[in-house]
């Protein structure tokens, strides 16, 4: 190939990466807010997969030239993807029963994989025809991934998933046209080209995303006088707000209240909530006495005029049920800036303007954020700013969420003025999963605080749909215990625990057959692990190594789970997790294809040697390391950068940005010593990360990028090297191989992602990090160099 020729192709090759990768990162915001977070965790094993059927479609070829069809049917397949999943309706929630369902997921599983499979071809086909250079499109691919890392951010900032999508497919059309297609082709693909791109800033109204029927946004717009007033794209997601007379959303409110809800609107983040945004001035006589009958207005009772921080404000019901209890001062944390955004901005007059008045003030961090700031508390409030799930669903299970943890607890209780008050509302469940663990959690925080009786220092009640749980600093008084037990009977909660709780003042108002929330509290009072040991739902409270707090399954469920399929209608029988397991399932029976075949297509018309056992070993190790380490990076990133879009997608850009120059040094650096090093820097990490995150989470937005930089750049590096370095031992050894190589390098990929990420749910982030460093090890053992 001509050195001109080479140019355009690496050109294309680039254009293509950074669409394929944007695209990826659209497709599973798309999932996430289409059907639920399960689907969107399939986007990175289906690409995966794609680009291992790609190297059996090279090994089976006998012309391996990259040409612009490869683009073109990138372009084709993604806009046909999205059709599929935007105009076939597939119900998750009937899949259990319905077997018409399985057609319509295997589509989508179809449709989703073959724009990678279409990319992985021409990916394939440049690195085969490159040969002993195939480190140098190797680095062009790397490059125009990171890129497309950034490019997927701007787009959900600016012109959102669906007119993303079509701008991707614009993209992928300029890639074919960069390979100088015949005239009459060029012109039809840049008159295409054109069109999606004017498309993209208004997407027409049939290509709108259309969500599945059980999201709460869906639910909420079948009110008949139902109004969709906002709706907008962000990095954490998109934003929909709904004004209905049916919306009314107080979780808490006391039964015995005199005064209605007030005139709500709702907040959906991703297809979930509602978040209220409440008509309601909160000076208000209205505010007050709304306020008094709501579960954390006993805080405020027993700290008048405190200086509050709010974690998870949400549409900011907490902060006026705040003000309107007569706090002095009001500190929200950024959680979700997205709806900070809509109350500061189209919502602004609706609300009364609650985030200008002049007692409230916006925290530039998210939850982790401004609890290592210096600033002591009266007050540190949990508000409940999210939907109910039922745990049966297992919907949200596989989601990170650090704002929950015992270290979070514990920064909470550290960050208490001497007489502060931590408070924590969460849902009832039945059985009691959500409010029990987030119990377990906090006193295992308090333990690691040094309270030696933390019983004298809790207090929990319920109403008919939530929990409540506050923790002072110092033992709860007499006359602190009288005001408590006045607040209780007034609004018909019942106590859970007090430190001198009667058996007569249980189970009152919300009768229940069996208070199975006293006996739950107390069992982990008295008896922690012998209670988590033997209790139903998995509630060993999360860690920063371990986040997943809504992951209640134990593997003890799984019969109870396979007998009641076809007969609940819950999503996936029970836990999140098993989809994870069916997934794998299915992974490891589409893989064996693709890891047997090419050898034996490629075997027939080689004329060279075959690969040597060792490479086999070697192929397999880099593409498992190289994935597994993504997935604990963002991971562990998702903490100082609050958003696990936002660390996703800036982990690809800082770690395929510094591969890929990685890769452009693979022939000057030995691979050997590339892979000692990689192993001796990921140890040092292993030890450090954990407190050098600590430490970020007190710095600006710039500190914390530099940190990430800090942690992916160096072994990115090094983790380019290894990937070019086998191919060109490959084609030294074994001519004509690559396409081998492609295809087990994707298949390990796409099977050890699922594996990552079962392990950090089992054992941990630090698990995954240690499988990776396995892997890379692995890889040095079996490097071409020795063989």
């Amino acid at each position: 190939m001509r050195s001109s020729d080479r140019q355009y192709t690496w050109l294309a090759l680039a254009l293509l990466s950074a669409s394929m990768l944007a695209f990826q990162i659209l497709l599973s915001r798309l999932f996430a807010l289409q059907q639920f977070y399960h689907f969107a965790f399939l986007v990175i094993s289906l690409a995966l997969l794609g680009f291992a059927a790609s190297g059996l479609l090279l090994a089976a070829c006998r012309e391996q030239r990259p040409g612009f069809g490869g683009p073109l049917l990138f372009s084709l397949s993604l806009l046909a993807a999205y059709l599929v999943f935007n105009l076939l309706p597939f119900d998750s929630y009937a899949i259990a029963w319905d077997w018409r369902q399985w057609p319509v997921l295997l589509a989508y599983l179809v449709a989703a994989a073959l724009p990678f499979f279409s990319a992985g071809w021409f990916i394939g086909a440049c690195l085969a025809q490159a040969g002993p250079r195939a480190h140098l499109p190797y680095a062009a691919n790397m490059l125009g991934s990171a890129l497309g890392g950034g490019l997927a951010l701007l787009l959900l900032q600016t012109i959102g998933a669906e007119g993303g999508v079509l701008l991707c497919a614009a993209l992928g059309l300029l890639a074919g046209l960069s390979m100088r297609p015949p005239r009459l082709a060029a012109a039809a693909l840049a008159l295409a080209a054109a069109a999606l791109l004017a498309a993209a800033w208004r997407p027409p109204d049939a290509l709108r995303l259309r969500l599945s029927p059980y999201k709460p946004l869906s639910l909420a717009l079948l009110a008949p006088d139902a109004r969709l007033t906002l709706q907008r794209w962000r990095i954490s997601g998109r934003v929909d707000v709904v004004e209905s007379s049916s919306l009314h959303t107080l979780p808490g409110y006391s039964l015995n209240a005199p005064l209605p809800p007030p005139e709500q609107a709702g907040l959906f983040l991703d297809g979930d909530g509602p978040l209220p945004l409440s008509r309601l001035q909160a000076d208000s006589p209205q505010a007050r006495g709304i306020a008094a009958h709501m579960p954390t207005h006993l805080a405020y009772r027993l700290r008048p005029g405190a200086r509050v921080l709010i974690l998870r404000p949400g549409g900011g019901m907490e902060a006026w049920i705040a003000l309107a209890s007569g706090a002095q001062q009001v500190s929200l944390a950024a959680d979700q800036p997205a709806a900070l955004e809509v109350l500061a901005g189209e919502y602004a007059a609706y609300t009364f303007r609650l985030l200008a008045d002049p007692r409230v003030r916006v925290l530039p961090s998210a939850a982790r954020g401004a609890l290592a700031g210096g600033t002591r508390y009266d007050l540190i409030v949990y508000a409940l700013s999210e939907g109910f799930h039922p745990v049966t669903s297992g919907a949200f299970s596989l989601t990170e969420d650090y704002g929950l943890t015992r270290q979070a607890f514990q920064a909470a209780l550290a960050r208490l003025q001497p007489e502060g008050l931590l408070v924590i509302t969460r849902w009832l469940n039945t059985p009691p999963s959500d409010s029990g663990r987030a119990w377990a959690t906090l006193l295992a925080a308090m333990q690691a605080q040094g309270f030696a009786n933390p019983a004298r220092h809790l207090i929990a009640y319920r109403g008919m749909r939530t929990a409540t749980i506050l923790a002072a600093r110092r033992p709860f008084t007499p006359t602190e215990l009288r005001a408590a037990r006045q607040f209780l009977t007034a609004n018909g909660f019942d106590p859970i625990h007090l430190p001198d709780l009667q058996p007569a003042e249980l189970n009152r108002y919300n009768r229940l057959p069996e208070d199975s929330y006293y006996r739950l509290f107390q069992g982990l009072l008295q008896q922690p692990d012998q209670t988590l040991a033997a209790y139903a739902f998995n509630l060993a409270p999360p860690s920063d190594d371990r986040p997943f707090y809504h992951h209640f399954f134990r593997w003890r469920q799984t019969p109870q789970v396979i007998a009641q399929i076809g007969y609940t209608a819950q999503p996936f029988g029970g836990s999140g997790y098993l989809v994870m397991l069916a997934l794998l399932a299915g992974m490891l029976i589409l893989i064996l294809p693709l890891v047997i075949l090419p050898p034996l297509l490629l075997r027939r018309r080689a004329s060279g040697p075959r690969p040597a056992g060792r490479l086999w070993i070697y192929f397999i190790a880099t593409g498992a390391g190289f994935v597994t380490l993504e997935i604990g990076w963002v991971l562990r990133l998702t903490l100082p950068l609050e958003q696990p879009a936002l660390a996703f997608s800036l982990m690809l850009l800082l770690l395929l940005l510094s591969s890929a120059l990685g890769s452009l040094h693979a022939r000057r650096i030995p691979l050997g010593a590339a892979l000692t090093i990689l192993l001796l820097l990921l140890a040092l990490q292993t030890v450090s990360a954990p407190g050098l995150i600590q430490m970020a989470l007190r710095w600006g937005w710039a500190g914390r990028i530099a940190l990430a930089a800090l942690l992916l750049m160096p072994p990115g590096y090094l983790m380019g090297v290894p990937f070019a370095a086998g191919l060109r031992a490959l084609d030294r050894r074994a001519p004509g191989w690559i396409p081998w190589a492609w295809a087990l390098n994707g298949a390990a990929s796409g099977l050890f992602g699922l594996l990552a990420n079962m392990l950090a749910i089992d054992l941990g982030i630090s698990a995954v990090f240690a499988a990776g460093m396995a892997a890379y090890a692995l890889a040095l053992l079996s490097r071409p160099g020795t063989a």
